[in-house]
């Protein structure tokens, strides 16, 4: 049996990771080349340590009736391993000013500051007087409803009679609101099905407007947000949860990609046969179960107005999805796929990407020096293409003709392709929020496992896991050890490069499937063959090795724990667990 195990923190010889560095690439030529976005502060994201010492939290002042003594605990408890990792914690006056205004000044009304990248603050329970003018206020908002106001602006109609904290700040796209609140008994319960999970959770980010909500009993607590993961943790793990869950979950929040990034266009479905086998792959992986319909906001959010504010933060999306469905198409080549050295001598530095292992000849084709299995090799950028479903579809009934974008990455710009007829000002038609994984794990394919992508790469994302015995001969999984890092982020996608790249280096050709697992996400299940996958998937539910949920996460990251100190301690090839 083969299980691989990337690395948290150190190289393949138990080294210091390079803080700059992933793969055999820089951490900015990898974004460079995958078409993500130019980020101000490059860190490591296999180094929360180095995430810490840029997060700005605050904590919200108690209310005065607030009683809960196992929330008071595990609320302080929580203030004090933030600050032991290096957490910037800012005291509520100075993070949450008064603007200026007779009003404000009146009222009292207070501003985090756009700097301060998370609040915490505990479930409040509002009063009749406050829920009657609440009321008022949503009234107030319906008959003045415009589609083109900002959140805050929203929020001015309609939440001046709330008390949620998301109201208080400035800017709530950088600034996320952690809500501490009891754990609901049947979210704990081992009986309660991940479905049923993830709807008291959604309700609960819903209801207290939060972008994570963390359930709070004496001995163990819980994490949900918009990954809908079902985490529960005990007490005894809450440094490590801090360190490796929640502090990255703050410096890289959950955001989807901005559609002014796209040049856009169209496609006809019916002159490829990449849309038809998307179509065909969702419906083969229905009986298994793992990617159930997802929830529209519609259905869960009864207030119009946190409807809208919710919509305008997804950049237009009207609802969440479980997972999502794609298909990478066979990597596109102009002229040579690799070059001698002699010839990358005569190439020119590519300026935009500001790395000379990125060079481009005559003809315009971008080619990048890699280091796989000690052979460098001078290869051609290829233009990636893939066809996805799109955000928020029922990925086992997708309709190639309204379901099914195309993503494009060619010389580090994207493309969006919808298809022909389907106007993008429906707000339903959004590439999936995991894009940057998805385009992470195409180039990186192309870049180290071109034998696994040369015909085009069924890619599977669902929130759940499977058991380590599940993994056969040339099936391999990375990733389980790294930090939890929440969807679509830059960060998530550079460790989804990364991992593809070391199974690659460890494992060489022989591959027939990769699980790239995401912590409290789910996992990435890419291979040589759709109908290999989909038996696999199919043969691991029905043994109970494969389930939504986060159930063999845990065994998952012993299984590489193990796997790295046999590599570091006694000189083994890590993944290789017989």
């Amino acid at each position: 049996m083969d299980r691989d195990a990337a690395g948290t923190g150190v190289s393949e010889a138990g080294e210091k990771m390079d803080i700059h560095k992933l793969a055999d690439l820089e951490l900015s030529t990898i974004i460079s080349l995958a078409g993500m976005p130019p980020q101000k502060e490059l860190v490591n994201p296999r180094m929360p340590s180095e995430m810490a010492k840029r997060v700005r939290v605050t904590f919200r002042p108690l209310p005065k009736d607030f009683g809960n003594q196992i929330v008071i605990r595990f609320r302080d408890k929580l203030e004090q391993k933030l600050k032991e990792n290096g957490v910037q914690l800012i005291p509520w006056d100075d993070a949450a000013e008064v603007p200026p205004g007779i009003v404000s000044k009146i009222l009292r009304t207070r501003k985090v500051s756009s700097s301060i990248h998370a609040v915490v603050d505990v479930k409040r329970e509002y009063s009749l007087t406050r829920k009657l003018f609440s009321a008022l206020a949503e009234k107030i908002y319906l008959r003045t409803r415009k589609p083109e106001r900002s959140v805050m602006e929203i929020l001015k109609i309609s939440g001046w009679a709330d008390d949620f904290t998301a109201r208080y700040v400035q800017d709530p796209f950088n600034t996320q609101i952690i809500t501490l609140m009891p754990l609901e008994p049947e979210f704990a319960d081992k009986g309660t099905t991940y479905d049923r999970k993830i709807a008291i959770g959604l309700k609960n980010l819903i209801t207290t407007m939060s972008e994570i909500v963390m359930g709070i009993e004496p001995d163990r607590f819980s994490l949900v947000n918009m990954n809908l993961s079902d985490s529960i943790y005990r007490n005894d793990e809450l440094d490590e949860f801090v360190l490796n869950s929640l502090i990255p979950k703050i410096y890289a929040p959950i955001k989807p990609p901005v559609l002014t990034r796209f040049k856009k266009g169209e496609y006809d479905p019916s002159h490829s046969v990449f849309p038809k086998q998307l179509a065909d792959l969702g419906r083969l992986v229905e009986s298994t179960s793992l990617f159930p319909e997802g929830s529209k906001f519609s259905e869960k959010i009864t207030r119009v107005s946190h409807r809208d504010v919710v919509e305008k933060i997804m950049e237009g999306r009207t609802g969440v999805s479980y997972g999502f469905i794609a298909i990478a198409e066979a990597p596109r080549y102009e002229g040579p796929v690799t070059v001698t050295k002699e010839e990358w001598d005569t190439f020119t530095k590519v300026e935009s990407v500001n790395d000379d292992k990125v060079r481009e000849n005559k003809e315009g084709r971008w080619y990048v020096k890699t280091e796989i299995r000690g052979k460098v090799i001078y290869q051609q950028v290829p233009d990636i293409w893939v066809v996805t479903s799109r955000s928020g579809s029922n990925k086992t009934n997708l309709d190639p003709n309204t379901d099914i974008v195309r993503i494009g990455l060619i010389k580090g710009k994207l493309n969006l392709e919808t298809p022909r007829g389907v106007d993008l000002h429906r707000r339903d038609i959004r590439p999936s929020f995991d894009t940057y994984v998805i385009l992470a794990q195409a180039i990186a394919a192309a870049l180290y496992t071109p034998e696994l992508i040369k015909n085009g790469l069924p890619i599977l994302h669902f929130h759940g896991y499977p058991d380590p015995a599940w993994f056969g001969q040339s099936e391999y999984f990375a990733g389980a050890t790294n930090p939890s890092l929440p969807c679509g982020t830059v960060e998530a996608a550079l460790l989804n490069f990364s991992a593809i790249y070391e199974i690659a280096n460890r494992n060489g050709d022989s591959i027939k499937m990769l699980c790239l697992v995401e912590a409290d996400h789910g996992v990435n299940i890419l291979g040589l063959d759709r109908d290999y996958l989909v038996k696999r998937l199919r043969e691991g539910v029905l043994e109970g090795h494969v389930i939504l949920g986060g159930k063999h996460l845990p065994e998952l990251r012993r299984t590489s724990l193990k796997a790295e100190m046999e590599e570091r301690g006694l000189g083994k090839a890590a993944g290789s667990v017989n």
